[in-house]
Protein backbone atom coordinates (compact mmCIF):
# COMPACT_ATOMS: atom_id res chain seq x y z
CA UNK A 1 0.00 0.00 0.00
CA UNK A 2 1.05 3.45 -1.03
CA UNK A 3 -0.28 6.63 0.31
CA UNK A 4 -0.26 9.14 -1.61
CA UNK A 5 0.83 12.82 -0.41
CA UNK A 6 -2.54 14.07 0.88
CA UNK A 7 -2.81 10.85 2.65
CA UNK A 8 0.66 11.48 4.40
CA UNK A 9 -0.46 15.17 4.98
CA UNK A 10 -3.69 14.51 6.38
CA UNK A 11 -2.60 11.59 8.72
CA UNK A 12 0.51 14.24 10.30
CA UNK A 13 -2.73 16.34 10.86
CA UNK A 14 -4.70 14.29 12.73
CA UNK A 15 -1.51 12.72 14.35
CA UNK A 16 -1.36 16.76 15.40
CA UNK A 17 -5.24 16.75 16.28
CA UNK A 18 -4.08 13.63 18.55
CA UNK A 19 -1.65 15.06 20.32
CA UNK A 20 -3.65 18.21 21.04
CA UNK A 21 -7.03 16.47 22.01
CA UNK A 22 -9.34 18.52 24.72
CA UNK A 23 -7.57 21.44 24.52
CA UNK A 24 -9.91 22.87 22.08
CA UNK A 25 -10.26 23.71 18.28
CA UNK A 26 -6.22 24.05 16.52
CA UNK A 27 -6.13 26.86 13.63
CA UNK A 28 -5.13 25.43 10.52
CA UNK A 29 -1.87 27.99 10.34
CA UNK A 30 -0.39 26.10 13.71
CA UNK A 31 -1.21 22.51 12.32
CA UNK A 32 0.52 23.40 8.82
CA UNK A 33 3.50 24.86 11.06
CA UNK A 34 3.90 22.22 13.49
CA UNK A 35 3.32 19.49 10.74
CA UNK A 36 5.25 21.22 8.11
CA UNK A 37 2.47 20.67 5.97
CA UNK A 38 1.57 23.25 2.80
CA UNK A 39 -0.60 26.04 4.02
CA UNK A 40 -2.36 25.97 0.64
CA UNK A 41 -2.72 22.65 0.80
CA UNK A 42 -4.03 21.68 4.12
CA UNK A 43 -7.78 22.93 4.02
CA UNK A 44 -8.40 20.72 0.89
CA UNK A 45 -7.12 17.89 3.66
CA UNK A 46 -9.21 19.34 6.80
CA UNK A 47 -12.47 19.46 4.29
CA UNK A 48 -11.97 15.47 3.68
CA UNK A 49 -11.20 14.81 7.01
CA UNK A 50 -14.69 16.93 8.23
CA UNK A 51 -16.44 15.21 5.65
CA UNK A 52 -15.89 11.79 6.73
CA UNK A 53 -16.79 13.08 10.35
CA UNK A 54 -13.33 12.19 11.66
CA UNK A 55 -12.70 15.63 12.75
CA UNK A 56 -15.14 19.10 13.53
CA UNK A 57 -14.56 22.28 12.73
CA UNK A 58 -15.38 26.04 13.55
CA UNK A 59 -15.01 29.65 12.46
CA UNK A 60 -14.10 32.22 13.79
CA UNK A 61 -11.42 33.81 16.21
CA UNK A 62 -12.09 30.86 18.49
CA UNK A 63 -12.16 28.83 15.78
CA UNK A 64 -10.54 25.36 14.73
CA UNK A 65 -10.11 22.05 14.16
CA UNK A 66 -10.53 19.24 16.61
CA UNK A 67 -10.95 15.52 16.43
CA UNK A 68 -15.13 14.50 16.36
CA UNK A 69 -14.35 11.79 19.11
CA UNK A 70 -11.32 10.65 20.99
CA UNK A 71 -7.99 9.66 19.78
CA UNK A 72 -9.03 5.85 20.64
CA UNK A 73 -11.72 5.72 18.81
CA UNK A 74 -10.39 6.56 15.58
CA UNK A 75 -8.04 3.67 14.00
CA UNK A 76 -5.66 4.44 11.13
CA UNK A 77 -7.99 2.31 8.82
CA UNK A 78 -10.76 4.91 9.04
CA UNK A 79 -8.33 7.76 8.59
CA UNK A 80 -6.44 6.32 5.30
CA UNK A 81 -9.80 5.15 4.12
CA UNK A 82 -11.06 9.17 4.69
CA UNK A 83 -7.93 10.11 2.72
CA UNK A 84 -7.77 7.77 0.70
CA UNK A 85 -10.77 6.06 -0.34
CA UNK A 86 -10.69 1.92 -0.62
CA UNK A 87 -6.88 0.34 0.14
CA UNK A 88 -7.55 -2.38 -1.71
CA UNK A 89 -4.42 -3.61 -3.43
CA UNK A 90 -5.94 -4.49 -6.80
CA UNK A 91 -9.68 -4.62 -8.41
CA UNK A 92 -9.92 -8.27 -8.16
CA UNK A 93 -8.90 -8.19 -4.33
CA UNK A 94 -12.06 -5.70 -4.09
CA UNK A 95 -15.45 -7.52 -4.33
CA UNK A 96 -17.23 -4.59 -4.97
CA UNK A 97 -14.95 -3.67 -7.90
CA UNK A 98 -15.00 -5.21 -11.22
CA UNK A 99 -11.69 -7.28 -11.79
CA UNK A 100 -9.52 -5.22 -14.76
CA UNK A 101 -9.10 -8.31 -16.48
CA UNK A 102 -12.30 -9.78 -15.72
CA UNK A 103 -11.36 -13.04 -15.24
CA UNK A 104 -11.78 -12.77 -11.10
CA UNK A 105 -12.72 -16.20 -10.49
CA UNK A 106 -10.11 -18.22 -13.01
CA UNK A 107 -7.39 -15.95 -11.67
CA UNK A 108 -5.37 -17.25 -9.34
CA UNK A 109 -3.80 -13.33 -8.18
CA UNK A 110 -7.55 -12.83 -6.47
CA UNK A 111 -6.97 -15.18 -3.56
CA UNK A 112 -3.49 -13.54 -2.74
CA UNK A 113 -5.04 -9.70 -3.14
CA UNK A 114 -7.55 -10.47 -0.90
CA UNK A 115 -5.25 -11.76 1.64
CA UNK A 116 -2.99 -8.38 1.26
CA UNK A 117 -5.77 -6.50 1.52
CA UNK A 118 -7.58 -8.35 4.97
CA UNK A 119 -3.97 -8.58 6.63
CA UNK A 120 -3.56 -4.35 5.79
CA UNK A 121 -7.05 -3.45 6.83
CA UNK A 122 -6.29 -5.84 10.17
CA UNK A 123 -3.03 -3.98 10.50
CA UNK A 124 -4.74 -0.36 10.00
CA UNK A 125 -7.74 -1.28 12.07
CA UNK A 126 -5.75 -2.54 15.16
CA UNK A 127 -4.01 1.23 15.13
CA UNK A 128 -5.41 4.05 16.93
CA UNK A 129 -4.61 7.83 16.55
CA UNK A 130 -4.08 7.72 20.69
CA UNK A 131 -1.40 4.77 19.71
CA UNK A 132 0.40 6.28 17.62
CA UNK A 133 0.42 9.56 20.06
CA UNK A 134 1.61 8.32 22.73
CA UNK A 135 4.34 6.78 20.63
CA UNK A 136 5.54 9.99 19.24
CA UNK A 137 5.18 11.65 22.99
CA UNK A 138 7.64 8.55 23.83
CA UNK A 139 9.98 9.26 20.82
CA UNK A 140 10.30 12.54 21.70
CA UNK A 141 11.37 12.21 25.66
CA UNK A 142 13.23 9.00 24.95
CA UNK A 143 17.00 10.17 24.75
CA UNK A 144 19.06 8.97 21.87
CA UNK A 145 22.35 7.95 22.25
CA UNK A 146 24.99 8.17 19.02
Amino acid sequence: MRLSQKGEYGLHALLELAQRYGEGPVQAGAIAESRHIPAQYLPQILISLRRSGLIRSGRGPRGGHELARPAAEITLLSAVEALEGSIASASCGDPDEPPACGERDMCVLAGVWRRVDEATRSILGGITLADLAREERERRTTPMYY
